[in-house]
């Protein structure tokens, strides 16, 4: 990776800026006010909320209960939303994601009832729609009922009890965790230049200005970042008048600043596992990878519509005033598979064993359709039960999933923080944009900027820095050079490319180890007799992290536009640029169980077969394969079919993991496409 020529210049800029008294700063913040949205909001196609329980609610009773609440939580932190107010003014609403009823036996013969409620503190900046920041909980009233409850028509009116119990405390317990979270910080930064519509900012990602951020002044007047720097950035202007030299804007921050580059990401859900939603998976894997991930999260509200009309009603705003915030740079691909759960028997009469095991994944995209880096999350849970008294199944199942999830997280942010990689210009004339790329290779499609030198007068002195002028995306490699496709202008009446000039795409995830790019196969082959748990989500991690070439995986498109779009707070949908890719990598799979094999306990003999087979044109050019020979976790005889079949398959889903994982490492893709 070639040194960034952005940064030759910082020290002397840096030094400019310090001269002029215009470095960015972060501070405590006062400013930060809310405005309390009365009213719970909640997605009425989401199956994992009980809508015949929340349409049966006292809605006005329940704004009056969220406005009293947060109310008090922001006492001394309230304003009146307004066109001049907006900036430092947050819409704070509760948003409902997930009700759950579950029902375990006790020792006495009742049944004790548990309601999690699950909701979302949101305090959105409804002049921009970015969402500042977001907090969530959950809450579950018990109840301890007779057996007879469960067979009689009483059982929905003692759920019923017990939703109103859990919503009613949850409002309450976010309310206040709300109002103890939300102590935002002021990044400020100053306009040092301007040059054909953009201007020049005195602090880049160093000082916690990131591309994309919105920006606003004392005026509520609003800028938007096009490109950041390490310690300058450079924006255009949103909903502002006329903006001059000296002009200071500001963002808040909830947490930390800590100087690293971080890219824009969106979470979108592909896979949810039965009973849960995707609002609420995707909003507790959000939160926690922007505590462990280098990346900016940009959280999506699909209640932004009806938000935005609730404060347009209830505030001194009106819709003409408020804009739409940037598409995020990367997508966050989540697949969240259903836990696997099985109860065998033991040699003691009175006592089962319980386990459950919960997977899921995730793959960081870019807007060429490449993922740039994988992991899986995992958790496991053996429970020896007694005279089946235990958590209702349910309940562990959540547990599973949201460690799982966790896990994953963590696993997400081993990743290493993205680098400005550049080549500079060595040709533009009619037949195209070169850059000279002797020593390294972008990706086919890479999104980047083309950066001019451009003289600015800082601090009373002539400083050269350098300027994006137009987005583009890496093409064909041509020799040891590489074409630039797609120039998009930022900015009216920008210089033509010229020798000289600096392409910067950004460095980020796993390395290919070749040139050669691939996709996963849309028609995994299954054989044998036991089917392998997730096998195309285990094979497409295991293909990332591998990474023998870059791969794309196109099909998330779809996915994301259903998630991002003018409805949930955004400009537009994403602007895909994505290439056309002739090799496709084929998972095969070959599972078979041996006879049963009875001691004290008994087991399979299981073997697991699998291929990845490279396809072109239909064709298969070359492929891979290994073999795992294991025997299954010991049972007792006596054990139901189905419980078996699924500790069985657990199993070799273990194995599998460790199989794909070594197996992908080993395939060396055709030099060419």
């Amino acid at each position: 990776m070639k040194t960034p020529m952005l940064n030759l210049n910082v020290s002397r800029l840096l030094a400019a800026l310090a001269l002029a008294g215009l470095a960015g700063q972060a501070a405590a913040s006062a400013d930060a006010m809310v405005f309390p949205v009365a009213g719970v909001f909640w997605n009425a196609g989401n199956t994992a909320i009980d809508q015949r329980f929340m349409q049966s609610q006292d809605i006005g009773q329940l704004k009056q209960q969220v406005k009293a609440t947060l109310e008090a939580a922001f006492a001394g932190r309230i304003r009146a939303l307004t066109k001049q107010s907006a900036a430092n003014t947050f819409a704070v609403s509760f948003h409902l994601t997930r009700m759950a009823a579950y029902y375990a036996p006790k020792a006495d013969g009742n049944y004790e009832l548990m309601t999690p409620v699950t909701g979302s503190v949101y305090f959105t900046n409804v002049a921009t729609g970015e969402i500042l920041f977001t907090t969530t909980s959950t809450n579950a009233a018990a109840a301890l009922l007779p057996a007879a409850v469960l067979t009689s028509g009483g059982k929905q009116a003692e759920e019923d009890k017990l939703y109103a119990k859990s919503l009613a405390a949850l409002i309450a317990q976010l309310g206040k965790q709300a109002g103890a979270d939300f102590q935002p910080k002021t990044i400020e930064t100053t306009v040092t230049g301007q040059q054909n519509g953009l201007l020049l900012l005195s602090s880049g990602y160093r000082q916690g200005i990131q591309s994309g951020d919105s920006l606003d002044d004392d005026q509520s007047q609003n800028i938007k970042v096009v490109y950041a720097a390490a310690d300058y950035a450079v924006a255009r202007i949103g909903l502002a008048d006329a903006i001059g030299t000296g002009a200071r804007f500001h963002k808040f921050v909830v947490g930390k600043i800590d100087g690293r580059l971080r890219p824009r990401a969106t979470v979108v859900m592909d896979q949810v596992p039965e009973g849960f939603s995707a609002d609420y998976l995707t909003q507790l894997f959000s939160e926690e990878l922007a505590a462990k991930a280098p990346l900016t999260m940009v959280q999506v509200n699909p209640s932004f519509a009806g938000l935005l009309r609730a404060v347009v009603q209830n505030a001194d705003l009106s819709s003409s005033t408020t804009s739409q915030r940037d598409t995020p740079d990367l997508i966050v691909r989540l697949r969240v598979s259903d836990p696997i759960q099985h109860e065998t028997n033991t040699n003691l009469g009175f006592q089962t064993k319980r386990g459950v095991q919960a997977k899921a994944y995730a793959e960081l995209i870019d807007t060429s359709g490449r993922v740039l880096f994988a992991a899986a999350g995992h958790d496991a849970q053996t429970i020896d039960v007694v005279r089946g008294l235990d958590l209702a199944p349910q309940a562990r199942r959540e547990i599973a999933i949201k460690n799982a999830l966790l896990a994953l997280a963590q696993k997400m942010g081993e990743m290493a923080e993205g680098q400005p990689d550049t080549a500079t210009v060595k040709r533009a004339d009619a037949d195209g944009v070169l850059v000279a790329t002797p020593n390294q290779v972008y990706a086919n499609k890479a999104p980047g900027y083309v950066l001019h030198p451009t003289q600015f007068n800082i601090g009373g002195k002539s400083r050269s820095v350098l300027f994006p002028v137009y987005e583009a995306v890496a093409g064909a490699r041509n020799g040891a050079d590489t074409a630039l496709a797609t120039l998009l202008p930022l900015g009216k009446g920008q210089p033509a490319v010229q020798a000289g000039d600096v392409f910067e795409a950004l460095r980020l995830g796993t390395a290919p180890k070749s040139a050669t790019a691939f996709t996963l196969c849309p028609d995994a082959e299954s054989l044998g007799s036991v089917k392998t748990p997730d096998f195309e989500n285990v094979s497409s991690v295991a293909l990332a992290r591998a990474m023998p070439g870059p791969y794309y995986a196109p099909e998330v498109r779809q996915i994301a536009d259903a998630t991002i779009h003018a409805g949930s707070g955004f400009s537009a949908a994403i602007k895909w640029d994505v290439p056309t890719v002739a090799l496709c990598v084929q998972p095969v799979q070959r599972v078979d169980a041996g006879a049963e094999e009875c001691g004290d306990t008994c087991q399979r003999a299981m073997t697991a077969r699998y291929t990845l087979r490279q396809r072109k044109d239909g064709a298969v050019v070359a492929k891979q394969g290994l073999e795992g020979n294991f025997k299954s976790t010991g049972y007792q005889k006596s054990s139901r079919a189905g419980d078996v079949s699924k500790l069985i398959l657990q199993d070799v889903l273990d194995e599998a993991d460790k199989l794909m994982g070594t197996l992908a490492t080993k395939i060396v893709l055709p030099t060419t496409n």
